[in-house]
């Protein structure tokens, strides 16, 4: 055969697996075990065969034929037959050696496969994948996504760029005598909580494609990681146990894993059973104490936003892979721990002119907006500020934390300005009431209505209470 034409069985007749030509263990119906020794010794000393032979004729030693068949330009059987004896006992057998060699210096030629690619290229390559653990599905010879995935897969397990292409080195690295198997990759990756190293960083990663973790991927395995870990095995429907087993690792990397564990984030509008799941744990945690609806309203968005500042989160109010992965986290933290509340307090205490610039412009932009009426008689309008205040930057958590800012009472009703928070005391024959609401400037404020719970303006010498007192921001 000449030079070109080998060249050519190599790039067209790669990767090589075919359906194995008897059964595994057994020589074929004309071959005697020393025959079959003799045929495993002389692929041994063309580095095709690794092991010592026995006389089986099982998996490897079909494989290592395919190999020397694939490498010498013959038909890919795994069968000994007259063509592959010859050869094998030519003078001219290429080497496994040898072949790698010339191989070497002729991948970055060839043509890359990709999705979309049929042919029997594909089919040796499908084979190939399949044996390492990375393909699953009946090799067929198209290049669909699932065998997209599967060659992604193997270039990630492998220390390739996981394009999905079979390039040039994806296809050497198959035909090289050892690539790391999926079996061995699961096997080598489980990671616990204090674990570090590269296994820890390619699960963040890949947890991070899944906007799960949000957090620095660091190679260390802190509470973060398996928080977003639980959140995973939650939506794969395996045991939540925190720590990346093989079971895990495998789930991770199959086809579906990220639509199943990064489903639409829930915002305003959102509805259902997923909303009820978050509004009851919102509300286990302290954060909601409304009425749990499978809404996602004004008020299940504020409790979002708190619940995202007290754990480092951006305060966006949509619940993301992030967020819901922190939220249903074994150890999530409750509003009513200490620390929290000290936080909160001097988040409060550092308010600024700014601050008060946000909510003037938050609070005008809800006008027309309805909020519902305050659970609390007390403090009517106490939704509407709250979301307001939370919006801002604010986490405002309870009805008190707006009356101790709202602290100086005014004089004139020209004094309070935009942004200002407000409450207007009522007394009655048996109870005190504040009505809390937005500074508008020039005499006016934005509050909610009675009925509905509807922000309108309102001039404040036409609002109920007989003592104002506002905040100053200053």
């Amino acid at each position: 055969m000449s030079h070109a034409k080998r060249i050519l069985c190599l790039t067209g007749a790669l990767l090589a697996l075919s359906a194995p030509a008897t059964v595994l263990g057994e020589a074929p119906m004309d071959m005697t075990s020393d025959q079959v020794v003799e045929l495993e010794q002389k692929l041994a000393g063309l580095g095709y065969f690794s092991s010592e032979p026995d006389a089986t004729y099982d998996a490897q030693t079909r494989l290592s034929l395919e190999s020397f068949q694939q490498a010498n330009g013959l038909e890919i059987t795994g069968a000994a037959d007259s063509a592959t004896l010859q050869r094998l006992n030519s003078a001219d057998a290429l080497s496994r050696q040898d072949y790698l060699t010339r191989f070497a210096g002729a991948y970055q030629q060839m043509p890359a496969l990709e999705q979309g690619a049929v042919g029997n290229d594909v089919l040796l390559m499908q084979r190939r994948l399949k044996e390492y653990g990375f393909y699953a599905g009946d090799p067929n010879g198209a290049f669909d996504e699932v065998t997209r995935q599967a060659v992604a897969s193997f270039q990630m397990v492998n220390s390739l760029s996981p394009t999905g292409v079979a390039d040039g080195a994806t296809l050497m690295r198959l035909t090289a005598d050892s690539p790391i198997t999926w079996p061995a990759f699961l096997a080598e990756m489980a990671a616990a909580e204090g674990d570090s190293g590269l296994n820890v960083y390619v699960l963040q990663k890949r947890l991070e494609e899944m906007d799960l973790f949000s957090g620095s991927c660091s190679g260390s395995f802190g509470s973060l990681t398996r928080q977003a870990v639980e959140a995973f095995q939650q939506a794969a429907g395996l045991e939540v146990t925190g720590e990346a087993d093989s079971a895990t690792w495998a789930a991770l990397y199959a086809r579906s894993a990220s639509a199943q564990a990064a489903p639409q984030a829930l915002r305003l509008g959102s509805a259902g059973d997923d909303v009820t799941t978050a509004q009851q744990r919102l509300n286990t945690l302290g954060f909601f104490d409304h009425e749990i609806d499978g809404e996602f309203g004004l008020t299940t968005q504020t409790a979002v936003r708190l619940f995202q500042m007290a754990t480092d989160l951006e305060a966006t109010g949509e619940l993301d892979g992030a967020t819901r992965a922190r939220l249903m986290a074994s150890d999530a933290s409750s509003m009513m721990d200490a620390i929290v509340q000290r936080r909160f307090t001097m988040m409060l205490d550092d308010a600024n002119d700014a601050t008060q610039a946000r909510i003037g412009q938050i609070a005008h932009d809800l006008i027309g907006t309805a909020f519902g009426t305050a659970d609390d008689a007390l403090y009517p309008g106490f939704p509407f500020v709250q979301y307001v205040c939370v919006a801002a930057g604010l986490p405002v958590t309870i009805p008190e934390d707006l009356i101790r800012m709202a602290s100086r009472q005014v004089e004139t009703l020209d004094a309070v300005e935009n942004g200002d928070i407000v409450a207007f005391e009522s007394t009655s024959a048996d109870a005190v009431s504040m009505l809390l609401a937005v500074g508008a400037g020039e005499g006016r404020v934005i509050c909610t209505t009675e009925s509905g719970g509807w922000a309108e303006l309102n001039f404040m010498d036409r609002m109920k209470g007989a003592k104002v007192y506002c905040w100053d921001a200053a």
